[in-house]
C-alpha cells in the first residue's frame, strides 16, 4: 500500500513540475527574442512543427539567416537554400490551424512549417516575401525588405 501512495505521489509531483515548467516556457521564450532583436532585421514568437510535435519558438530575420531557437534547441535556415517559401491556412498534413497562419519554407530536400500568430503575419510577408516555386530571384530580391511588386509601384 504504502509503494502505491508513493508511485500516486510521484506521478503527481511530476505533473505539476511539468505544468509549472510549460507555464514558464513563455517567459523563456521571451528572452530568445530579446537577445536576437538587436541583430535581427525582425523576430516573433511562433510555433517550430515537426511531425505531431509543436515547440514553441523564438523566430529571427536577418539579411541571410533564418533562426528558430527555443531553450532545448539552436536552428537556423540560411535563405539561400530556401527554394519556395509560402504561407498558408493548414498544414502540410491537412490540419487547420485557428489563430495564425503557417510559413512554409522549402529548401530541396526537406520543409520547415512554422505557425505565425495573427498579428505578425503580415510583418512576416513584408519581411520574407512568398516566393512560389520554380521562381527565379536575384540574391538581392531575396533579401530586400520590400517585395519587388511595392518597388516597382513606388
Amino acid at each position: 500500500m504504502l509503494f502505491v501512495m508513493t508511485l500516486v505521489a510521484v506521478v503527481a509531483i511530476t505533473f505539476l513540475l511539468i505544468n509549472l515548467y510549460r507555464r514558464f516556457g513563455s517567459d523563456r521564450i521571451s528572452v530568445l527574442l530579446e537577445r536576437r532583436r538587436k541583430t535581427s532585421r525582425f523576430v516573433s514568437p511562433g510555433v517550430f512543427v515537426d511531425g505531431n510535435r509543436h515547440l514553441d519558438v523564438a523566430l529571427a530575420l536577418d539579411a541571410s539567416t533564418f533562426f528558430y531557437e527555443n531553450t532545448d534547441m539552436q536552428a537556423s535556415i540560411d535563405l539561400q537554400w530556401v527554394r519556395e517559401i509560402e504561407y498558408d491556412s493548414e498544414l502540410g498534413t491537412g490540419t487547420a490551424v485557428s489563430g495564425g497562419k503557417v510559413l512554409r519554407l522549402r529548401s530541396q530536400s526537406q520543409t520547415f512549417e512554422f505557425i505565425l500568430p495573427d498579428d505578425v503575419v503580415a510583418r512576416w510577408h513584408t519581411m520574407l516575401p512568398q516566393r512560389p516555386s520554380g521562381a527565379t530571384t536575384s540574391a538581392a530580391d531575396r533579401f530586400s525588405a520590400v517585395p519587388a511588386s511595392a518597388e516597382a509601384r513606388a
